[in-house]
């Protein structure tokens, strides 16, 4: 987990520009496309190195009623999460390129919510199973998620202290908290978590990566 922050740290700031909408360069969007590819990698050689099956980690059905409940949830939240992003895409506000798009989809599939979710959700919160009480297996894996969430956007010429702040506090915590609870909900698998965090990241970097629409000519 803390080697995978420091590298997860290393990058951050080199796309953070890409996450913010401050630059939509498709030579930074194809930077960010290899990063996540490497980090993606990097979680999973990681968490192969343990020899447990994919099982072990979640990536397995679960009983369908919960299932099906924390599925329902989990897309809830991430659309409450990413509303405004995903309005803007649906109104036209943006442009949505072919830069933009490859580069959303890799970051959200491979460079944040597989690795994530695999070394959080996944290895650490199954690792703490019969260790610690159940909700201590939440918050754990919770706090440890929002620690390295904390690196992604640091203050500075961009991001406030105050804008930083929540979204550590007002977003990433509760995000980490709820998405343990929905993988506990589910009956231990991983697809829900998966799934909502793929759909808030997807819709965050297609807004952000995206250029403006061209306004109409006035008449």
């Amino acid at each position: 987990m803390i080697v995978y922050g420091i590298c997860f740290a290393c990058f951050a700031r080199v796309l953070s520009a890409a996450w913010i909408g401050e630059q939509q360069s498709p030579w930074l969007l194809a930077l960010g496309d290899v990063i996540s590819v490497t980090i993606g990698l990097f979680a999973w050689v990681m968490v192969l190195a343990e020899g447990h099956s994919w099982r072990d980690y979640g990536f397995r059905g679960g009983r369908t009623t919960r299932f099906v409940l924390a599925l329902v949830l989990g897309l809830g939240v991430a659309l409450l999460y990413g509303a405004k992003r995903w309005a803007r895409v649906s109104a036209g506000l943006v442009t949505v390129t072919p830069d933009s798009l490859v580069f959303a989809s890799v970051f959200a599939a491979i460079g944040s919510a597989f690795p994530e979710e695999l070394l959080f959700r996944g290895f650490l919160q199954s690792s703490l199973e019969g260790r610690v009480g159940r909700w201590a297996k939440v918050v754990l894996p919770a706090l440890a998620f929002t620690a390295v969430r904390s690196v992604r956007l640091l203050p500075g010429a961009d991001i406030t202290p105050g804008d930083w702040l929540f979204h550590v506090l007002g977003i990433s915590l509760p995000l980490g908290l709820w998405w343990g609870l929905m993988r506990d909900l589910a009956g231990g698998s991983l697809w829900p978590c998966l799934l909502s965090h793929f759909v808030l990241e997807f819709g965050n970097a297609l807004a952000s990566a995206s250029p403006n629409a061209p306004t109409a000519a006035p008449y």
